[in-house]
């Protein structure tokens, strides 16, 4: 039977395109990717939103507090 691992942070909300895709959402509206390092597992990133979606190819959309739609385009995506 597997276990589960609890990973240091705080989310209101999490999605993963992949194992290398993670992203979630603090109560605050700040955005994390997981980097998987162990010393700080999570890396913010610039906005805010309340909830977030991620797609295995490596697409991220997100929806802000008023409802506006959002997809990352950080890291060169089209």
């Amino acid at each position: 039977m597997a276990d589960w691992v609890q990973i240091s942070g705080a989310l209101t909300a999490i999605s993963a395109g992949s194992r290398t895709s993670v992203w979630g959402v603090n109560s605050a509206g700040n955005i994390y990717r997981y980097s998987g390092n162990d010393g700080s597992p999570w890396s913010r990133v610039p906005g805010g939103l309340t909830d977030i979606g991620a797609a295995a190819d490596g697409t991220v959309w997100g929806v802000n507090a008023n409802g506006n739609i959002y997809r990352y385009v950080g890291d060169g995506q089209d």
